[in-house]
């Protein structure tokens, strides 16, 4: 009995080698017959109808094919777009790491400022909030600020400032939550240099207005146990 399962598994496996050999080889001889622009809108085909993986196929095609050619690199960075679209955790992460390596591997390329952007992008989908781990809103900030600096001028320039205001808006927020722990615990000092910080470093942001409403508070109150003290 041990024996024929193992014969049967045998002959499965060897039917389902055979049957992606066959559709390798179909494949192989598909995109053989197409010329670059026609394998790369297949693939848009199929990532419009969500067919993701299938949409992957041609892509690597090309990308693997004709890695410095600007149709490979395109088709590069769709292989990130279609791992971005599919939201889950594992496809999130597998979209940042081919974002990053394609902003890494071509500085000059056309197309970087839209890898840096979706990189950004990537890194925000993990964030949780203000008073969560902030590494991942300060690493989509970095980058999101490196679109705006390098590329002031492209079509993602403007996406980037609108997200790279919202991460700082969201970073000064965790300053002035510290700042007022600190206050609620008496620790008067510790909230002082952190207000500082967040003027210093997120001057246009609400929660820096909040901030120096506070030092304002404490400058006022130090002032008032200066005088009751002399007097």
């Amino acid at each position: 009995m041990w024996r024929a399962g193992v014969v049967v598994c045998s002959v499965l496996l060897l039917l389902s080698c055979a049957s992606a050999k066959k559709q390798e080889d179909a494949f192989l001889a598909e995109v053989t017959q197409m010329s670059k622009d026609e394998i790369l809108a297949k693939g848009d085909a199929l990532a419009a109808k969500k067919k993701f993986v299938e949409a992957r196929k041609y892509y690597a095609f090309l990308a693997d094919s004709f890695p410095n050619d600007p149709l490979g690199r395109k088709a590069a960075l769709k292989i990130a777009d279609t791992f971005f679209a599919s939201k889950d955790p594992e496809s999130q992460a597998e979209a940042q790491v081919r974002y990053k390596d394609f902003a890494t591997r071509f500085p000059n390329d056309p197309h970087r400022a839209y890898a840096l952007l979706m990189l950004g992008r990537t890194y925000l989908q993990q964030a949780k909030g203000p008073q969560r781990d902030l590494t991942p809103v300060r690493q989509a900030a970095e980058s999101f600020q490196q679109v705006v600096s390098l590329f002031p001028d492209s079509p993602e320039a403007q996406e980037a400032r609108t997200l790279l205001a919202k991460c700082r808006e969201d970073l000064a927020a965790h300053e002035l939550q510290v700042a007022r722990f600190y206050l609620q615990v008496g620790a008067k000092e510790g909230a002082r240099n952190r207000l500082n910080y967040l003027l210093r470093n997120y001057p246009e942001t609400a929660a820096a207005k909040e901030g120096e409403t506070l030092l304002q508070q404490l400058a006022a109150e130090e002032k008032v146990r200066t005088i009751t003290g002399n007097t």
